[in-house]
């Protein structure tokens, strides 16, 4: 009677836990990104010039902001987002870099703001980031590539697969399986997971210039991260951390990639 009642058990919980796999292979998405469907503010809301992009990528349209500084600009920083929120949240930062005269592209993946489309997969975010740009270079000017958060991760696809002048990961991690790994230990995450995202292996074989920054107190991408991001890249590299969370002041950040801008061109 025990045997029967631990076998029976045995099998419930395997069962179970067979049920949470399924329930994180099939909702994975919605429990990874969360995007904010529309704009509520432009470039022009907080006094800046830009130019509107809307670009077909994959079965979805990207849209972007081109966002030119006052007195002209010595490049472009294309800007990847985390999983979180949309453009018109990183508006700040845009103008932090335009008083420094940095021009920034910002654009929302499929799904986020008005880009339409829906993301199943870490090639959709890798296919958007790649159409912004590819439209960017057709302008021959000098292209920095910037990550945060989740974004580092479609940063780096794009500065391994792309000429740039540099990559800058803010608050990112090593790789999407291990910061997924740190919160469910439980589950077989490199099985389960369409998003790896292995920023610190593609670091090893970039050539490009490469800024790391992180909050002591990330609360959200522990500060090993960055350390170990940092460890990987190869010279010429800088490592820049303050004591903050994951949402980094856009005045430190843009003074911090001015800085490292002018002593790497």
């Amino acid at each position: 009677m025990l045997r029967k009642m631990l076998v029976g058990t045995t099998f419930l919980c395997l069962l179970s836990y067979l049920s949470i796999c399924l329930l994180v292979s099939r909702y994975q998405t919605s429990l990874t990104l969360f995007p904010r469907v529309g704009l509520s503010r432009t470039p022009k809301d907080v006094g800046l010039a830009f130019e509107e992009w809307r670009l077909p990528s994959g079965s979805g349209t990207v849209v972007a902001w081109k966002v030119t500084p006052p007195k002209g600009t010595r490049g472009w920083l294309l800007h990847c987002h985390g999983n979180g929120g949309n453009i018109d949240g990183r508006l700040e930062l845009a103008v932090e870099l335009a008083r420094r005269g940095i021009g920034v592209v910002l654009f929302d993946y499929r799904g986020y703001g008005e880009s339409q489309g829906v993301i199943s997969c870490q090639q959709d975010l890798y296919q958007d980031a790649q159409a912004v740009y590819d439209r960017l270079a057709q302008s021959k000017q000098p292209i920095w590539i910037y990550g945060e958060s989740l974004g580092g991760g479609v940063a780096s696809y794009l500065a391994e697969k792309n000429s740039c002048q540099g990559l800058v990961l803010q608050s990112t991690f090593t790789s999407f399986n291990q910061r997924a790994a740190e919160s469910y230990p439980f589950l077989p995450i490199g099985w389960l997971s369409r998003f790896q995202m292995d920023t610190r292996s593609r670091l090893a074989g970039l050539k490009c210039p490469v800024l790391v920054i992180h909050g002591r107190q990330d609360e959200v991408i522990g500060f090993h991260h960055g350390q170990q991001l940092f460890a990987a890249a190869h010279e010429p590299k800088r490592w820049a951390e303050v004591d903050g969370g994951h949402n980094l002041p856009e005045d430190f950040l843009a003074r911090v990639v001015a800085e490292w801008m002018a002593g790497v061109s």
